[in-house]
């Protein structure tokens, strides 16, 4: 198996972003946040900001019954098309150093790392002994740092604050001129917890040819799709 063993510079401040969303950019990084564009050709210096940041769901979401048992916790994906032209799957994966444990609770904030390598997702996540093993007595799962980095690429998408029984749902990833576009929602939960927490799953993606960053399309609540890719680091939104 190749491994690509580049250099993770993993993003851990926030970026400071005005309240509608536009990027400041770090000129003082060699690497953006830990991307690599597949053909070691010189990464990004600065942030590539999203334009739009927020716009409303391309698709029809329908108002949600009042019914427990009509209630459909995946309605803001239910009418996002599926036709993916790139093999995903959500992994499990152990606890993590999540960038927005950085920001405040109150912030509506989002990120994406894309991990190409290894050594970067041992930067990333607290991985346990050589067996992978969780005590359950269960077949362990290939251990993430196994992944073969030369055919895929390890998102880990976040997205804050709110209930933690609220979480992400993906629904296709397409390869785009500069990587991968990665499309979901939050889920919608009958009743949610009242904590107060951050979300964020890992996800891995066929890697197209020529990679460079990985954005993402997150539909948020019926009127909201907030878009962020992996150049940024952490970006704020403002929730009105």
């Amino acid at each position: 198996m190749r491994i690509d063993r580049r250099r993770f510079l993993a993003g851990t401040a926030l970026t400071t972003i005005a309240s509608a969303g536009c990027l400041q950019a770090d000129d003082e990084s060699e690497s953006g946040n830990g991307n690599g564009n597949g053909n070691g050709d010189s990464e990004p210096t600065t942030a590539i900001p999203e334009d739009p940041r927020v716009d409303e769901p391309p698709y029809e979401i329908k108002e949600q019954p009042n019914d427990r048992d009509e209630w459909n916790q995946l309605s803001l994906c239910e009418n996002m098309s599926a036709d993916s032209d790139l093999e995903f799957q959500m992994v499990s994966a152990p606890r993590a150093d999540l960038l927005l444990s950085n920001v405040d609770a109150e912030t509506d904030a989002y990120a994406v790392r894309a991990l190409t390598s290894a050594a970067e997702v041992r930067e990333v996540f607290e991985l346990g002994g050589d067996d992978g093993g969780d005590g359950s007595g269960e077949e362990p799962e290939e251990p993430i740092d196994a992944i073969d980095f030369a055919e895929n690429v390890l998102l880990v998408v976040e997205s804050g604050y709110g209930s933690g029984s609220v979480t992400h749902h993906w629904k296709r990833a397409e390869a785009t001129d500069r990587g991968v576009r990665l499309h979901g929602c939050h889920t919608t939960p009958y009743e949610r917890t009242d904590d107060l927490t951050a979300r964020h799953s890992v996800v891995r993606v066929e890697r197209p040819e020529n990679f460079e960053l990985a954005r993402v399309s997150l539909t948020v609540d019926a009127e909201r799709r907030v878009h962020f890719n992996s150049t940024e680091d952490v970006v704020a939104v403002d929730p009105t």
